[in-house]
This record gives structure tokens, C-alpha cells and sequence, in this order.
């Protein structure tokens, strides 16, 4: 009998991704039109537009993905792999692991997160993901049925939000996961810029177990972490941190990028609005007219057909069209031949409260007209790292620890008798870096309106 050579991807990102073990499950999935529809989509949305060589795909990312999780789960069975409880539960589940990272970003719609702001009735793309595991009609069921059972299905599913072994979650959607270390590192790479960059190597070396940082929780049965190992993990993390805030800051909320984000919700408002009168052009692609006339509530098999081929085809015919509204036919043509025509201010200190930025929107909806039309007001708020502050453990213990066993980075000895802690508890920089969001608000609009949204800003 002669052995089965494994099947390699070269990657841009991590040279050589070998499938190994569970190949057979893995390829089907990976050969389904779900998964291939993913290299239809752009990892970064409209981000080509500000960095020319944004052009990676969900479906390279995903890839990425699947390869840090098995890196994971080698590094785990090196270092606990004695222990035969953790050593069962990674052969056991490792299958299940490696399908949910590699699936986790299935319902991802054109042009990416941007596509969800579109249509708030539409759902997160988490939601998308976890209906196509289950959908009879979805060939990623099909491929799983051939390779197990309804259970281990389940877990797939589970994996995206919880599961009974922590740790396992925490590998595929946790605080230091294997999607968060590959897009840093993709993304980083074909933007150029070299902010997103740290020591993975280092990172996937200091991966250890630890029980559940709260001391309130039995520890029978052993609930465990991934965590980073104390004495060599915690510098590797700030690096890291650093490189997501830069990123954030250089990359996923940078103005240009915005700007054509607010371009194309501008556009895809103003074919929502034709769509409901039945006014698209005649040649609008079936599917798109059908999307827009559904708000985004599209069935299974019109979600394999929608990617960004099918909306810059719409785009095409309606920056051609006689039968559109001039509208359609302006923001499509200026998107087609990247010809600016957004105007924009950002907004800061005291018109970034809340209350300030209510007055300012209902404001302009009064005199301007209604968001959607000739303006938006984008908010972006992030934070780096979302460490509950100090003082809450002793004010609300509950939530303090449910807050730092959701968002905490957390770190071990490595022993398995022993309790993880946040990161933060031995890292200033980590607790300089969660206390409170770091908003960037701005406002988009068309020179149209520039005047009167002028006189209400300098108010």
C-alpha cells in the first residue's frame, strides 16, 4: 500500500500549508461552490482602492486560517499531549477544530464587512456562515455528512460561539485567534504596510494551557484556556497589539478607504430605493436586481452568485444606462474609473459625544435630507484591546470575569493545575491600550450639499 502524498498550497503568507491528517474532509470542503465562491470576495473590501495590491481573497485568508489552527493544535499536543485528557480531546476534536476555521468566513458578502452596513435587517456574516453548515441545499452539508456525524456538525457550529472545551473555541473566535493572527499578517503583506508584522513563530511557540482565569469557577471538571506561556509569551502579545492598532489606524480606518465604503453605500442606497419602485435599468444582472429588491434577504443559491463580479457588472450597465437615475449612473461611473467626488470632514472633540452627534444627524436629516441620500456620517470605533477596568471586580465580580473569560488575552505557567490570568495584570501597555474606544468619526457628502453641511458643522 503505498502512503497518499499530502496536498500543498503555496502561500504568500506562510510559504507551504500542507493538508496531512483529515485531508479528505478538509479538500471536499475546500472543493464545494461555497468555499470557491470565496476567492470572489476580497479579503479587504474596497481597501485596492487606497493600497493597489489589496487584491487577497477570503478564500487565500481562510486557507490562512485553517493552517494557523492545525499549527495551533500541534503546539498544544507537543506540550500537553502527556496529559490524556487534553491528548483525547485534541485527537478527538481536531477534525472539528479545522473544519470551523476553515469555514468560519463562508457568509461573507461582496466587498466584505462593508456589505453588512448596507442592509442592517441582513444579519452578521457569522450568521451566514453558521445556516450554510446545516442548509440542506448548501454543498458544504453535503461534504460534511460524507465525513461525520450530525453531532460533530453541531460542533462545527458551536465553535463560532462557545463550546464545552473552552480552549478550542478560543482557537478558532477568541481574543488571540487563528483568524486574528492570519489577517494581520495577510493583510500587512499585500497592503504594504509593514505595521501589521510580528513574530508568529514565537507566538504559536508560547501556546500553552490554563484553567479558566475566574477562581469563583469549579475546577472539576477542568475547564481550560488557551493561553501564552508567562515567561515568554507576553512581549510576542504586545507586539502583536501594537501591529492590530497600527493596522487599524493606517489600514481598515483609513479616510480613502472610508470614503469609498461611503461611496458604494451612497450608490447601493440609491439602487435600494429604484429597486423598490421597480426602477433598476433593464439589464441589471437577475441577481442583483433580486438582491437589492429583497434587501439583502437573498436565497442560498442567489448568495453563491452574489460576489463583487456580479455587483461591478451591475455597476458597469448602470454607469451605461439611459433608463436610471442620474444618480446610479454618476457614483457607478465614478467607482468604475476611481474618480472621487465624496467630500468629507472629520469630526472631533465634542461632536463626537453622543448627544452632539444625534442633534448633528437629525440636523441635517431636517435640512439636508435623509442619510443615505447625499450624506453619511461613518463612525468607527474600535478598541485595541478590551480589558475590563480594575475597579469593576470589586463593584460587579460576575461581570469582571465574564468580561475578562470573553475579550481577555490571558496568560499560564503552562502547568495544568494552574489558573490563567489576563494579560493585563503584568502589562501596562495592555492596560494603557483597553481603557475605552477610540472612535473616528467622519463625515462623507456630496459637493451637492457641502455648503449647508458646512454651515451646520461650524455650529
Amino acid at each position: 500500500m503505498t502512503n497518499e502524498r499530502s496536498k500543498v498550497f503555496r502561500d504568500a503568507v506562510h510559504g507551504l500549508i500542507s493538508l496531512d491528517s483529515d485531508r479528505d474532509l478538509l479538500l471536499d470542503l475546500i472543493d464545494t461552490p461555497e468555499f470557491q465562491r470565496l476567492r470572489r470576495v476580497r479579503q479587504l473590501g474596497v481597501s485596492n482602492l487606497t493600497y493597489p495590491g489589496a487584491e487577497h481573497t477570503r478564500f487565500a485568508h481562510s486557507l490562512g486560517v485553517l493552517h494557523i489552527a492545525i499549527r495551533i493544535l500541534e503546539t498544544l499536543r507537543r506540550r500537553h499531549g502527556n496529559d490524556a485528557r487534553i491528548k483525547s480531546w485534541l485527537d478527538g476534536k481536531a477534525k472539528i477544530v479545522k473544519a470551523a476555521a476553515l469555514l468560519h468566513d463562508l457568509g461573507h458578502g461582496p466587498f466584505s464587512h462593508m456589505i453588512e452596513r448596507a442592509f442592517g435587517a441582513h444579519g452578521r456574516h457569522e450568521e451566514v456562515s453558521k445556516r450554510m453548515i446545516d442548509d440542506p441545499d448548501s454543498g458544504v452539508f453535503e461534504a460534511l455528512n460524507r465525513h461525520m456525524g450530525a453531532s460533530e456538525i453541531q460542533e462545527i457550529k458551536n465553535l463560532l460561539d462557545f463550546h464545552e472545551h473552552p480552549f478550542l473555541h478560543d482557537i478558532v473566535s477568541g481574543s488571540l485567534d487563528a483568524d486574528r493572527m492570519d489577517y494581520l499578517l495577510r493583510d500587512s503583506h499585500f497592503t504594504g504596510v509593514a505595521y501589521g508584522s510580528y513574530d508568529i513563530e514565537w507566538v504559536l511557540n508560547s501556546f500553552c494551557l490554563g484553567l479558566e482565569p475566574n477562581p469563583d469557577t469549579p475546577s472539576s471538571p477542568p475547564k481550560f484556556r488557551l493561553c501564552l506561556d508567562k515567561k515568554r509569551g507576553l512581549h510576542a502579545a504586545e507586539q502583536m497589539i501594537i501591529a492590530r492598532l497600527h493596522m487599524t489606524m493606517q489600514v481598515y480606518a483609513h479616510k480613502t478607504t472610508r470614503m469609498w465604503e461611503a461611496h458604494l453605500l451612497l450608490l447601493f442606497a440609491e439602487a435600494t430605493r429604484m429597486a423598490e419602485s421597480k426602477a433598476l435599468p433593464a439589464e441589471t444582472p437577475a441577481v442583483v436586481r433580486r438582491f437589492f429588491e429583497q434587501k439583502g434577504e437573498i436565497s442560498h443559491k442567489d448568495f453563491l452568485q452574489l460576489d463583487e463580479p456580479a455587483l461591478q457588472t451591475a455597476m458597469v450597465v448602470w454607469s451605461q444606462a439611459e433608463d436610471g437615475s442620474p444618480k446610479l449612473q454618476k457614483f457607478s461611473d465614478c467607482y468604475l474609473r476611481r474618480r472621487r467626488i465624496l467630500q468629507y470632514q472629520t469630526l472631533e472633540g465634542a461632536a463626537q459625544e453622543p448627544d452632539a452627534l444625534a442633534i448633528l444627524r437629525k440636523n441635517l436629516e431636517e435640512k439636508v435630507g435623509p442619510e443615505g441620500g447625499d450624506w453619511l456620517l461613518d463612525e468607527y470605533k474600535f478598541t485595541p484591546y478590551k480589558a475590563p477596568e480594575e475597579g469593576q471586580k470589586a463593584l460587579d465580580p460576575e461581570g469582571y470575569w465574564e468580561n475578562v473569560s470573553k475579550e481577555a488575552i490571558l496568560l499560564a505557567t503552562g502547568e495544568l493545575a494552574d489558573r490563567a490570568s489576563p494579560i493585563q495584570i503584568q502589562s501596562r501597555l495592555f492596560q494603557s491600550l483597553g481603557q475605552g474606544k477610540m472612535p473616528i468619526i467622519r463625515l462623507f457628502f456630496t459637493p451637492e450639499v457641502a455648503e449647508s453641511i458646512k454651515t451646520l458643522t461650524d455650529q
